[in-house]
C-alpha cells in the first residue's frame, strides 16, 4: 500500500496538467471514483492503481512518489567544464552534467582563423557538429567537409579530426555531440 500523501501529489500534478478527473482517470483505466477517492487522501490505494495513475501521467512510480525530485536541473555556469586552445581562438564549454558517460555536449565558439585538434573518443562513439553560426570545415581521416550554419555533419568519433574557421572575419559558433557506444552492445 502506497501513502496516503500521494494522493496530494497526483492532484497537484493533473491540475498542473489541467486534466479532469475524469480524464485522468479514463487514461489510467480507472473509475473515476477510484480517483477522487485517491485525490481525498482518504483511501490507501493500491500499488497497482499508483502504477495506472502514474503510467497516464507519463511518470515512474518514483517520480510520482517522490516530491522532493525535481522534473528540471540548472547546471549554474560556474561548474561547467570549460576548455581553450590554440591562444584562446578554440573556446568550448561542457553543456552537460560532467558525470555522464554516454553522452555529453559542448558549445564552442572558433575565432577567425581559429581551429582546434579533437581528441579521438572511444572506439564505436559517434560525433555530431552542428553550426550554428559561420562555416566549420571539419577534417576527418584526411576527408574534408564544410559546414555551414544550421547544418549538422556526424562522423566516427574514435578517428583523428579537426576543426577550423576558415574565415578571417567572421567567428563560428556550434555545438559538439559525441555519443559513446560500447561497442560490445552494438
Amino acid at each position: 500500500m502506497i501513502t496516503n500523501l500521494v494522493g496530494t501529489r497526483i492532484r497537484s500534478i493533473r491540475r498542473q496538467r489541467k486534466l479532469t478527473q475524469q480524464q485522468l482517470a479514463d487514461l489510467a483505466g480507472i473509475p473515476r471514483a477510484t480517483l477522487a477517492t485517491v485525490e481525498k487522501d482518504d483511501a490507501n490505494p493500491s500499488l497497482a492503481v499508483v502504477f495506472k495513475i502514474a503510467c497516464a501521467l507519463e511518470m515512474t512510480l518514483d517520480q510520482l512518489v517522490d516530491a522532493s525530485r525535481r522534473f528540471i536541473r540548472v547546471l549554474p555556469v560556474d561548474q561547467m567544464r570549460r576548455v581553450e586552445s590554440g591562444e584562446g581562438r578554440y573556446q568550448a564549454m561542457m553543456v552537460t552534467p560532467s558525470n555522464m558517460l554516454h553522452l555529453t555536449q559542448w558549445s564552442f565558439t572558433l575565432q577567425p582563423g581559429g581551429g582546434y585538434a579533437g581528441k579521438p573518443h572511444l572506439p564505436g562513439s559517434e560525433e555530431y557538429l552542428h553550426v550554428l553560426e559561420g562555416e566549420v570545415e571539419l577534417e576527418v581521416g584526411g576527408e574534408r567537409a564544410r559546414v555551414g550554419a544550421g547544418e549538422t555533419a556526424c562522423f566516427h568519433g574514435n578517428a583523428q579530426h579537426h576543426y577550423r574557421n576558415l574565415s578571417t572575419r567572421q567567428s563560428a559558433r556550434g555545438i559538439m555531440t559525441i555519443l559513446a557506444i560500447d561497442p560490445e552492445k552494438k
